[in-house]
């Protein structure tokens, strides 16, 4: 082989090791990415090829040094007549580098930027908006599911949980990338949660928050109350502090700041008021809780305006219970499918009067102040 074609394969050689080099780097500012590939494989092989790459690493790497330091700007060399003879480092100690001079912005091009900026952050949330409402990225809105007088549904959720609705009961569910969220606006609904602890499942109704810590519970929302029942694994239910005070709410406004978390365990319920503070944690009966996916209404000493909430969501008839009358307490079983019946067998139980009035029914008290022994407790 000829000194040419020796001087000609070197080059090659060299050409070779920097295109490998170049692709391992990925570019002067990224990290080297491994390289793969039969061709990689064979041309590495050769030992030559390694030492040449070895070389042309060490000496495209001594450029790093460099790249720091400051070299004299075009019109510096014009203005200073610069003599490439003189060291840089000498030439930057006696030719200090210019300051660039302060622009004065004014108020049309501040007001231009500004409608500027605004813009691109509202295109930015406009276009990554949908993608926080699905899980994983993906597109789509939050979803009603209601149910009718009487009614009972049963819900299949994308993430796996499921969901049981009983009758008039309206609630919506949005999930995104971070958070299942479901909002109860009225009704019972008996929740089956598929557990996972990187996308949290929440519940709201109302002044209650559940949060799902692996269970299944049952939440009840009524016009003057939550009723939150957990018949598998356990719960986090937060609410805020009861509503200030008349007075206070003239002097000054008035945060209801959120109250700690309350765990609610397997056969126990926690229930929120009218002003929405929480009462103690108390046992419940699970069969009894989750009784109406069956038909079946089951209360254990409530009053009879809770009873009488419940029991209108199954009536095709608007149930109204007097004030005196609701705070009677009722424990039995009401059969969704016989509904008039009961109410008929309330007035040989209680001291009231059960009538038709137009299309509703109301419950009054007789004219007889009711001994307490009259009471079915």
């Amino acid at each position: 082989m000829s000194e040419q074609e020796k001087k000609a394969g070197s080059r090659d050689r060299w050409t070779e090791a920097l295109r490998w080099y170049a692709k391992a780097r990925g570019g002067d500012d990224q990290q080297g990415v491994p390289i793969a590939g039969q061709s990689w494989h064979d041309w590495h092989a050769d030992k030559e090829n390694r030492r040449v790459l070895r070389k042309v690493a060490r000496l495209l790497a001594s450029r790093e040094p460099y790249r720091r330091l400051r070299r004299p700007g075009r019109r510096e060399l014009e203005k200073d007549s610069y003599d490439p003879s003189i060291p840089i480092a000498q030439w930057l100690k006696a030719h200090p580098a210019e300051q660039p001079k302060a622009r004065r912005v004014s108020p049309g091009t501040w007001w231009w930027c500004a409608g500027g900026a605004a813009a691109a952050a509202i295109l930015v949330l406009v276009l990554t908006l949908p993608l926080r409402l699905m899980p994983y990225g993906g597109i789509g809105a939050r979803t009603v599911y209601q149910t009718g007088v009487g009614g009972l549904k049963e819900v299949h959720l994308r993430d796996g949980s499921s969901i049981t609705l009983g009758a008039q009961t309206r609630l919506y569910v949005a999930f995104s990338a971070q958070l299942r969220t479901v909002r109860l606006a009225a009704g019972q609904a008996w929740f089956h949660v598929a557990h996972n602890p990187k996308w949290p499942f929440v519940v709201t109704a109302g002044e209650a928050t559940i949060t799902d810590v692996g269970t299944a519970f049952c939440v009840t929302r009524d016009p003057d109350r939550v009723v939150v029942a957990v018949t598998e694994g356990m719960v986090e239910v937060s609410g805020r502090s009861p509503p200030p005070a008349a007075r206070e709410l003239h002097q000054r406004m008035v945060a209801r700041p959120v109250l700690a978390p309350i765990r609610v365990s397997r056969g126990e319920e926690l229930t929120f008021g009218e002003n929405g503070a929480p009462s103690p944690v108390k046992a419940t009966d699970i069969r009894a809780a989750t009784a109406w996916t069956h038909g079946r209404l089951i209360f254990d000493d409530q009053s009879l305006r809770d009873v009488i909430e419940t029991v209108d969501r199954y009536s095709s008839r608007r149930i109204v219970v007097s004030p005196a009358a609701g705070n009677l307490r009722f424990t039995g079983i009401v059969f969704d499918n016989e509904i008039e019946d009961w109410l008929q067998s309330l007035q040989g139980i209680f001291p009231v009067t059960v009538n038709e009035h137009g299309a509703d029914i109301r419950i009054q008290m007789r004219t007889s102040t009711p001994r307490p022994q009259d009471q079915l407790r």
